[in-house]
């Protein structure tokens, strides 16, 4: 029931959100709407650069490859390779329930469909280049359904931006001297709500987010009591015993 229960409330959420993907796109660097929705929503978010960009096209089999080819119609999409150098945020963190991520393989791997027939109204496919730092909140893919339609390796776990480009928040590169300009404002902001979202009892995120709520940032304050909100309504719940 508390799974059921959290999923509600991300869903009603998240309706608010894509109603407001349908306006003008705003740059994801610039974006600090639905920072709860989307951070909770995504798998695991991580600071990272692209050391690898290829190509993947779709299975086909040989007796159809010709055909397919002459009428263009093989789908293809692009395999990007992420060095992750710090972990901002994780969904088990949001709900205990969701799968760890702390323990799985490096590097990450983010597949791009080219064909953007499915996109969401108002949502861009994500765009990354190679050797460029990102924040990236990321979603699973379920590698079983994707590896049997493209070329990729089926021992592997891939996934997508949260909110597709909106996921994809560009930094600027580390320099030798292990420095890096300041991130835009957006990424201070998840830093911060995921902080408060990290202990595993309650009662703690709660101290945390209070402490959001009253530092004076109205985007903070608003995000740390959307989160406030979902979490009462997991301790209500689950009763007495939730702390």
């Amino acid at each position: 029931m508390r799974k059921i229960l959290f999923l509600s409330i991300l869903l009603s959420l998240t309706a608010s959100a894509r109603a407001q993907l349908d306006t003008e796109s705003i740059p994801p660097e610039v974006d600090q709407r639905d920072l709860f929705v989307r951070a909770s929503a995504s798998t695991v978010v991580v600071v990272g650069t692209v050391i690898k960009s290829e190509g993947r096209s779709e299975r086909v089999p040989v007796k159809e490859l010709q055909e397919r080819l002459n009428q263009g119609t093989i789908r293809r999409g692009s395999l990007k390779t992420i060095k992750v150098e710090e972990i901002v945020c994780r969904q088990s963190d949001f709900d205990a329930k969701a799968p760890k991520v702390d323990n799985r393989p490096q590097p990450f791997y983010l597949f791009i469909p080219r064909d953007d027939s499915d996109l969401p109204h108002g949502d861009f496919r994500e765009e990354l280049l190679p050797e460029q730092r990102y924040l990236i909140l990321l979603s699973q893919l379920d590698t079983n359904s994707l590896t049997a339609i493209y070329e990729l390796d089926p021992n592997r776990i891939y996934y997508r931006g949260t909110g597709h480009n909106r996921g994809v928040i560009p930094l600027e590169p580390v320099t030798p001297t292990g420095r890096t300009k300041n991130p835009p404002e957006v990424v201070d902001k998840f830093r911060q709500l995921c902080a408060a979202m990290r202990p595993p009892r309650f009662e703690d995120k709660l101290s945390l987010l209070q402490q959001l709520a009253e530092s004076g940032d109205p985007v903070l304050k608003k995000e740390a009591g959307i989160a406030q909100n979902a979490i009462k309504a997991q301790m209500t719940q689950e009763g007495p015993k939730a702390k």
